[in-house]
């Protein structure tokens, strides 16, 4: 909607008229709005930004530090578990680009599945996202490392997780029955 108001602003119809690249310009001006001429219209760009409650850089700032609680949670319960991985910061670390949240050394089974990666996702697993993600991120990880393990920390719709034979499980907390290589051996 601010991209709708700023390109329809009166004072803006000119200077968008004169720039070929007009939606580069706007896209700036959405991002700083002291980049706008018209100082009413740019405070009120920037308290709208400011006030969104579903895109702002506020609600931003605050998925993105749950999405970091729950990887640490995800951490802490793998160490309370004595499981060997490797997490996001330490891959990058060694070259890789594209990566889960944890890779785990030595793979795991859950529910019968064989894991060798673990994903977390502070957030509700709806068919929209899901779908995204298994795109963008979930099967370049099954390419990469094998089969894996989202965890959708608030739930996920249960028609979703149809890809168990395929190599993704998914789970809406962290796994209990865990079972490692150490429980198999007589």
């Amino acid at each position: 909607i601010l991209r709708l108001v700023l390109e329809q602003a009166p004072s803006m119809s000119e200077i968008l008229c004169l720039s070929a690249a007009s939606k580069t310009v706007l896209n700036s001006m959405l991002k700083e709005p002291s980049l706008i001429p018209d100082l009413i219209l740019a405070q009120n760009i920037q308290q709208c930004t400011i006030n969104d409650c579903c895109y702002g850089p506020l609600v931003d700032c605050i998925k993105h530090a749950v999405g970091q609680e729950h990887e640490v949670l995800l951490r802490d319960k793998l160490k309370e578990r004595n499981l060997s991985f490797l997490d996001e910061n330490q891959l990058r670390a060694m070259g890789y680009d594209k990566t889960p949240d944890i890779i785990l050394e030595v793979p795991v089974a859950v529910e019968g599945h064989i894991i060798h990666w673990i994903e977390s996702k502070a957030s509700f697993g709806d068919d929209h996202s899901h779908h995204t993600y298994l795109n963008e991120q979930f099967w370049s990880y099954w390419n990469r490392f094998g089969p894996g393990l989202v965890i959708y920390w608030y739930g996920f719709i249960g028609e979703l997780d149809c890809q168990r034979d395929r190599g993704i499980l998914l789970k809406d907390c962290f796994p209990t029955d865990i079972v490692t290589l150490s429980q198999l051996d007589p």
